[in-house]
């Protein structure tokens, strides 16, 4: 059956995702309760769990991609190059200057209220299933703050005197939507 699943989303790859999340969901839901009555539900049960939070982190990750990925392509950038520099030499390399990383932050970040509001409505506009939108929202939340926490430790040790917004101002705007 699982099998079955996984080639019907494959049939259309943009909802892949969130078919299969809701079908996992929907196949958890109902058999709850026997699976903790019959020991050979169970395992399908916790089958089933699993490519749940698999489909979930997969879908939560392209939207967050998706709102914010010019600020995680300038930290994957600078992750690359600390394999092959130091990390005082990276703020004098081209494209990853002070003044492009308060470009960046300034595109970027000037609207985070609204690139989280449309984080939260691409969340919603695609699921079927209506209950499983508040736990994936807290789950897209969760995510995104530990990106960002990131992204912060990572700027603060490259760039030690430049300033962004901290992590608790960014929990506390999440908090508020």
């Amino acid at each position: 059956m699982f099998a079955t699943l996984e080639k019907l989303a494959q049939t259309d790859p943009k909802y892949a995702d969130i078919f299969l999340l809701e079908n996992y969901a929907a196949f958890q839901n109902s058999l709850y309760d026997l699976a903790n009555v019959v020991p050979t539900l169970a395992k399908f049960y916790h089958q089933a769990s699993e490519a749940y939070e698999q489909a979930c982190t997969r879908h939560i990750s392209m939207i967050i991609y998706y709102q914010f990925e010019r600020l995680f392509q300038f930290a994957r950038k600078i992750e690359d190059l600390m394999f092959t520099i130091s990390a005082e030499e990276i703020p004098f390399q081209l494209g990853l200057s002070k003044m492009d990383l308060r470009k960046m932050l300034k595109s970027i970040l000037s609207g985070v209220d609204k690139s989280i509001a449309a984080m939260y409505k691409k969340l919603q506009k695609n699921l079927t299933s209506e209950e499983l939108l508040p736990s994936l929202w807290d789950k897209c939340k969760k995510e995104f703050l530990d990106k960002y926490d990131s992204f912060a430790q990572l700027v603060a040790k490259i760039y030690p005197t430049e300033t962004i917004p901290s992590v608790s101002e960014i929990r506390d705007l999440l908090a508020s939507m």
